[in-house]
């Protein structure tokens, strides 16, 4: 069993387990830290295989590995009960961890993925998949299309970002992940407290209307829109995204 790496945060009674995207590491909620309440509450930023502080950990990065060495972590960290807190990509694996771990017991899902992917047309999919094989032009493609607003220090950040937080081909499994081969709409844990925190100035993909449409299987869930974010709240409202984890917490 091999022991992910994370950055622990507070000494609270209520756990706040946090999972990252894509094209990033625990490093994206780095803008909230000094927001939260560590007090009441200990959080734990969590890099998966292949990213960040667990960049020298192989292994396939897939949904499954992934959620099991979550699942793993819980247990490892001896938590009666935790809250999951997941962005984009790791929302599928969030979900999933609700599936095979009693001890969540509610999940705080932040621009998310639908337990059976991102729809896209197949030539924009085999497009994205072979420049992220390729190790170029995919990242820089995708912060572009979602950086629009704002200005080349951040677009420059966002590059960087995406490249140094992990390996190449953990980027390319776990994207192969939410548009190719994973669909566990079907197994949803339906009863689980769902909250969802969107940007309003995202892509079209993650709108309230497609979202709402996708989650709408959960019996409970809760949708909050930043009106001045994009795809990335944590970095882009640090307060406001920090007070409604708080709030959704309690």
């Amino acid at each position: 069993m091999i022991n992910l790496n994370y950055k622990l945060l507070g000494k609270g009674e209520k756990k706040v387990l946090f999972l990252h995207e894509l094209m990033g590491d625990c490093r994206n909620y780095e803008p909230i830290f000094p927001f939260l309440d560590k007090e009441n509450f200990t959080y734990i930023f969590v890099d998966l295989r292949g990213y960040g502080l667990s960049k020298e950990i192989k292994g396939d990065y897939n949904l499954e590995e992934a959620s099991t060495d979550i699942k793993n972590l819980i247990s490892k960290l001896s938590f009666d009960e935790v809250i999951l807190v997941a962005h984009s990509m790791s929302t599928m694996i969030a979900q999933r961890v609700a599936l095979i771990e009693a001890k969540v017991r509610k999940l705080i899902l932040t621009t998310p993925i639908s337990a059976s992917g991102i729809k896209v047309p197949e030539i924009q999919k085999k497009s994205l998949i072979r420049k992220m094989v390729e190790n170029k032009r995919a990242i820089e493609q995708i912060v572009r299309s979602s950086s629009r607003r704002y200005n080349q220090t951040w677009i420059n950040y966002r590059i960087d970002m995406g490249y140094s937080s992990s390996l190449p081909e953990a980027r390319v499994s776990y994207m192969n992940m939410y548009l190719n081969t994973t669909d566990f709409e079907n197994d949803i844990n339906e009863e689980i407290e769902v909250n969802i925190i969107i940007g309003k100035n995202d892509s079209a993909v993650f709108a309230k209307n497609e979202t709402k449409k996708n989650f709408s299987k959960y019996k409970n869930v809760s949708i909050i829109e930043c009106q001045e974010a994009g795809h990335y709240p944590m970095i882009e409202c640090p307060i406001f995204y920090a007070t409604q984890i708080e709030k959704f917490c309690k």
